[in-house]
C-alpha cells in the first residue's frame, strides 16, 4: 500500500533551493534486474485508460486518532493525540508511448494537524530495583534540579508514594507538571513521529514516468516553492503510483457481485500518502451494484476486508506497521475510469525506533484508529 495508512512518519524539512533544473530526472531503480517486475498491461488498455491529455483532480483526508507510548530510559510519556492529514493534487497525462506513460502531479495542497490532549507520565515496566528506572528519573529530574530536590531524594520520594500510586503515573504526571516538563517531549520526536507531515510538498509539481512491467521509474521535479531533496522525492515517487484507478478494477467488465483481489500497495492512494518503504498485503473487494454518485452511474464496490504489513529502515528510524480490518465503500466511474469516491476505516498498530536516539529502550508503540475518504473528479478527457 503506497498511501496510508498511513499508515506513516514525518519527513525532513525542505531547504530553500536554488532554481529547479527541468531536465533533472531521477531514476528510482525499478529499471534493474533485482526490482520487482509487476504484470505487463495491454498497451491498447494502457491507452483507453490514459489518453494524453486526461486530467483530473483528487483530494484524500486521513484522520488518525490513539494513544502515542514512548518509553525513554524507563519513563513512559502517554498522550491522546489526533492527526488530521489533507492531500490534494491535479494529474494529468503528458504522453503514452511505447509502454511508458509520464504524468504531470500538481501537489495543491499538503497538511496536516496535530492534537494532543491527557498527557501522562509514567514509570515503563521496569523493577523498582532497576538501575535503568533510577537512570531514568535523574535524566527526567535534571532539567529541574534547581527547583527540586536531588534526584536521588525524589527517587524515594517516588518509591515510597508508588505504594499506592501504581507505576507512579499520577506523581510523575504532576512532577512535570509542575516543573514545565513537557510529554510531547517523549511521544513527538520529528525521526519517528507515526505519520509523516507532507506540507513541503505543497505546491509542488512532479514528472513522473511509469513503466510497462516496472511501475514508476524516474520523477523530476519541475516547480514549487522550494526544491524538495532528493531522497524525499524519491520516497514521494514510490508512494505516488498514478495507476490507482487501473489498479482498483483492472476488468471494467466484471458483473455484479464478482469479487477479486487488489495488491494493498496498489490501492493505497485512497487513503493517504504515505513515505515510501516495502509493504505486503491486499484487499479484497466485491462489485455490489450500480450507483449514482455525483450525477453519473457507478460501480459501488465493497472494500470487504484488507491487509497490509508495511515497514520502512533508514537513516534516522525503523517503522514497522501493521494495518487491519480495513473496510469502506468505492464508488467506480463507468465512463471515466476513476475512482470518484473512497471511504473506509482500519485499525493500525506500529512501532517505530530512532536509529539516532542515543537514550536506551527508545521507542514508540501506537495503536490508532483511522478514518479516510477520497474524492476525484475528471478534469479532461484527453484525445
Amino acid at each position: 500500500m503506497r498511501y496510508l495508512l498511513c499508515f506513516v512518519i514525518a519527513f525532513a524539512a525542505a531547504s530553500s533551493s536554488p532554481a529547479i533544473d527541468p531536465g533533472d530526472w531521477l531514476s528510482l531503480g525499478a529499471e534493474k534486474s533485482s526490482a520487482p517486475k509487476r504484470a505487463k498491461i495491454d498497451t491498447r488498455e494502457l491507452l483507453r485508460r490514459y489518453p494524453v491529455g486526461k486530467s483530473w483532480a483528487a483530494s484524500k483526508v486521513l484522520r488518525i486518532r490513539g494513544l502515542a507510548v514512548n518509553e525513554n530510559w524507563g519513563i513512559e510519556g502517554r498522550t491522546n493525540v489526533v492527526y488530521t492529514n489533507r492531500y490534494s493534487s491535479k494529474t494529468r497525462v503528458v504522453s503514452n508511448q511505447f509502454g511508458d506513460v509520464t504524468f504531470e502531479i500538481n501537489v495543491l495542497e499538503a497538511s496536516q494537524q496535530r492534537i494532543t490532549s491527557e498527557k501522562r507520565l509514567r514509570v515503563a515496566d521496569f523493577s523498582e530495583a532497576s538501575p535503568i528506572l533510577k537512570i531514568g528519573l535523574e535524566q527526567l529530574l535534571d532539567v529541574t534540579r534547581t527547583a527540586l530536590p536531588p534526584a536521588d531524594v525524589a527517587y524515594k520520594l517516588l518509591i515510597t508514594y508508588g505504594k499506592v500510586d501504581p507505576r507512579y503515573e499520577r506523581a510523575l504526571t504532576r512532577l512535570a507538571e509542575v516543573s514545565g516538563f513537557d510529554v510531547e517531549r517523549l511521544t513527538q520526536i520529528d525521526e519517528a513521529q507515526l505519520v509523516e507531515d507532507p506540507a513541503q510538498y505543497s505546491g509542488c509539481t512532479f514528472e513522473v514516468v511509469w513503466s510497462n512491467g516496472l511501475g514508476v521509474t524516474r520523477v523530476r521535479q519541475t516547480d514549487g516553492p522550494v526544491t524538495v531533496k532528493l531522497d524525499d522525492i524519491r520516497r514521494w515517487a514510490e508512494a505516488a503510483d498514478p495507476l490507482l484507478d487501473y489498479y482498483v478494477m483492472e476488468n471494467v467488465d466484471r458483473p455484479v457481485g464478482d469479487t477479486w483481489d487488489v495488491d494493498a500497495k496498489d490501492a493505497s492512494g485512497m487513503m493517504v500518502h504515505q513515505q515510501g518503504g516495502q509493504s505486503d498485503g491486499s484487499l479484497k473487494l466485491k462489485y455490489l451494484r450500480d450507483e449514482t454518485y455525483d450525477g453519473q452511474t457507478c460501480r459501488q464496490l465493497a472494500i470487504q476486508r484488507g491487509e497490509l504489513t508495511m515497514s520502512l529502515d533508514q537513516n534516522a528510524k525503523k517503522y514497522d506497521a501493521r494495518v487491519r480490518g480495513i473496510q469502506g465503500r468505492v464508488f467506480y466511474g463507468k465512463n471515466d475510469y476513476l475512482v470518484l469516491q473512497a471511504n473506509g476505516t482500519c485499525d493500525i498498530q506500529a512501532n517505530v525506533r530512532s536509529k539516532n536516539h542515543l537514550l536506551f529502550g527508545t521507542k514508540w508503540q501506537r495503536d490508532v484508529k483511522t478514518d479516510f475518504r477520497y474524492e476525484a473528479k475528471l478534469l479532461g478527457k484527453g484525445q
